[in-house]
């Protein structure tokens, strides 16, 4: 196939930064203070002070900040208690992360198979999933739009069950009025490289209660509690603490973002529109409710059959030629191998007919799957 030569669009770098950004980290370096400390003695400011002001963004009590988004999932289900033989639901269409950090606490990932029009966890399929070992479901934000949390909500309190929200893509979308993370018990949120609000790396955890918050903290500061002797350990922990530096970077970030975001969801909606009017473009449809989304990708589903049968790579390499940045989709999670074979720590699969637990809910063939309700053989999104 043949290309048109076409002027080629200039796209910014990513990620963004200014003369500002390097000035923090310079101003860290010669601070001295590269790490946070403790509540009661702090080294560092930049950690607390972040968690303060990402707390306030997103309309949160509490902000607790940590070194990724995954292990933002796994520290809010371990305060959750979650564990040994538990359930969690998971959107089949998210990024491995999204379900790793469950089997990371030794529990079990289900997943639940997408609206083919929103790509988000539809909430009509959840029910069938639960059982009594069914303790959390994961809603995924997918590119920042928010899932039906209402209704989420209401299922959740019909079968106790938590909310450990996934917004790793949905810094600052708003639903009916609230910021998403504050829809469940937690919400988590990543600052890896690629995303709205980087840090290169960092996450965080955002809560409305006192006791959960400081079950997060402990966990994510080696047992520690908030104000005790620093080498006393209450409970289990790991180190999973977000540095100065990458606190100093998410904090500037952090206030270029909300401009950004208003620029981001008015051109969304010009492309939306627009790419709409194409046959055989789908653009995501966000879901009815959404004040504000994130946009961290704009994901479509196209049909290749209303373009000769051009392939997803010959897209990509035309729009890359172009300028246009484009990346591959992600694979539905229960094709992952690391889905298929679950192997958890060392004899724990061993333990409380914990292998009968996968062999009955591991059941991948009768899951419903993105490409049957795509209703094509391979995903073109």
């Amino acid at each position: 196939m043949s290309y048109k030569k076409v002027p080629k669009l200039i796209f910014p770098k990513w990620p963004v930064y200014d003369e500002n950004d390097i000035n923090t980290i310079v101003n860290v370096i010669k601070s001295g203070k590269w790490w946070c400390g403790s509540p009661g003695a702090h080294d560092g400011e930049n950690v607390w002070s972040f968690q303060e002001e990402f707390a306030k963004f997103q309309e949160a009590k509490h902000c607790i900040a940590v070194c990724n988004g995954t292990v933002a999932i796994e520290s809010a289900l371990m305060a959750l208690n979650i564990g040994l033989g538990d359930e969690v639901i998971v959107s089949d269409y998210s990024f491995v992360a999204s379900a790793s950090a469950v089997v990371a606490t030794n529990a079990v990932p289900i997943f639940c198979d997408i609206n083919p029009k929103t790509f988000l966890m539809d909430i009509d399929k959840i029910e069938p999933l639960i059982t009594k070992r069914t303790k959390a479901i994961i809603p995924v934000h997918l590119g920042g739009n928010p899932v039906d949390m209402e209704s989420l909500v209401e299922i959740a309190k019909e079968f106790n069950l938590f909310i450990v929200e996934d917004c790793a893509h949905a810094h600052g979308s708003r639903f009916k009025g609230r910021r998403v993370g504050n829809w469940g018990e937690a919400g988590t949120f990543s600052f890896q490289a690629s995303k709205l609000i980087t840090s290169g790396e960092g996450g965080a955890i955002i809560c409305n209660s006192d006791s959960l918050s400081e079950k997060i903290y402990s966990y994510i500061d080696c047992g520690r509690k908030t104000n005790e002797y620093f080498y006393s350990h209450f409970t289990y922990g790991s180190n999973y603490r977000m540095g100065e530096f990458q606190a100093a970077i998410a904090r500037n970030q952090l206030k270029k973002f909300p401009e950004l975001h208003k620029l981001r969801n008015k051109n969304a909606q010009y492309l939306s529109n627009k790419l709409n009017e194409i046959e055989g473009i789908q653009v995501m449809e966000l879901t009815p409710g959404t004040d504000e989304c994130g946009y961290y990708v704009f994901p479509i589903i196209f049909d290749p059959k209303e373009f000769r049968g051009i392939s997803k790579g010959e897209i990509y390499k035309y729009l890359n030629q172009i300028g246009v940045p484009t990346d591959d989709s992600y694979p539905p999670l229960h094709r992952l191998d690391c889905f298929k074979n679950i192997t958890l720590k060392k004899n724990i699969e061993e333990r409380e007919n914990y292998k009968k637990i996968l062999d009955m809910r591991l059941c991948y063939d009768n899951i419903p799957t993105i490409r049957s309700a795509l209703k094509i053989d391979q995903p073109n999104t």
